[in-house]
């Protein structure tokens, strides 16, 4: 899990990073509320450790901020203080906190209460999961497109008929994550949904499979029909435009395909592990590529 440490000493700040490595959550420190503000507005933490005194924000508006962020997935606030009133409290919660720790801080208490944190997010991982879509896009989730798709590729092998997963994976969605932080890469992803949505017929679906990348199931389509979708594709790509502090984002667009059935291949392994054939506008010689990007194939092979 990533976890966000807020905590003006950089000796406990530490020392509580290394204690929850230890327990297997990648984290992140920062010493400043604002920093800390600038970090989360930036990448999607799913909790938050923080010291209720703190420079620049204090603890209780750093959470207040917190709240205001549009997130599809729930962040966890863990608040730690030497508090004696009650009132104190309750106005940490007020702002939002989830949990609150007394100091000196208690290490077994902590991990504790981390664990209870970490149960409910990954019953919010699970609801979300099971809900079928993707919140930041719209549409189909992963998890509900494998389970949908199990059962096209079995009436396609009874039946006898082809169909076409045409894939679009944004190469530049890493680098502007790090760059411009998550709520503008989500709003590109969700543009580019909008966009696939717009151009696939109403009998196709359309899902996104991970963070960078959408899938189009087109039944019943061998992939060499599929050019009409791909030139729409590439060509209007580009003009999706995600307003930035120093100009505009924009997806950058890998097109590649793969029939379906194919072979003995699982639903699964065709998803996950069979060859595609890069369709690109601009590639009129392209490869084939399997899921981790290696050279298989010339794409003026059909494929078996």
């Amino acid at each position: 899990m990533k976890v966000l440490v807020v905590d003006p000493d950089p000796l406990f700040s530490r020392l509580l990073k290394s204690k929850l490595e230890k327990w297997g959550h990648r984290v992140t420190v920062a010493h400043d509320g604002g920093v800390a503000f600038d970090l989360i507005a930036k990448e999607p933490y799913r909790m938050v450790v923080l010291d209720y005194d703190l420079p620049g924000l204090d603890g209780m508006e750093l959470c207040r901020r917190i709240r205001k962020l549009s997130r599809p997935r729930y962040v966890y606030i863990v608040f730690y203080a030497d508090f004696t009133e009650k009132d104190a409290v309750m106005a940490c919660l007020e702002a939002g906190a989830d949990d609150y720790l007394g100091k000196p801080l208690n290490t077994t208490e902590l991990q504790l209460r981390i664990k209870a944190g970490k149960r409910l997010l990954n019953l919010e991982d699970m609801l979300r999961e099971g809900a079928g879509m993707d919140l930041s896009t719209g549409v189909v989730n992963g998890a509900s497109f494998r389970e949908f798709f199990r059962v096209v590729m079995a009436d396609s092998i009874r039946a006898e008929r082809e169909g076409t997963l045409l894939y679009a994976r944004v190469t530049n969605y890493a680098s502007t994550l790090e760059i411009h932080g998550f709520n503008p890469t989500e709003s590109m992803m969700a543009g580019l949904a909008n966009l696939l949505r717009n151009i696939a017929r109403s009998s196709d679906l359309v899902a996104r499979l991970a963070e960078d990348t959408f899938c189009i199931m087109l039944q019943r389509t061998n992939w060499d029909k599929c050019r009409p979708v791909v030139d729409k594709i590439a060509a209007q790509a580009p003009n999706i435009a995600v307003m930035v502090d120093d100009g505009s984002i924009a997806p950058e667009v890998e097109l590649t395909t793969s029939n379906y059935p194919r072979g003995d291949l699982s639903y699964l392994q065709l998803l996950d592990e069979s060859e595609r054939i890069n369709c690109n506008p601009t590639n009129t010689n392209a490869a084939a590529t399997n899921v981790d990007g290696k050279d298989v194939a010339d794409a003026s092979q059909t494929p078996a």
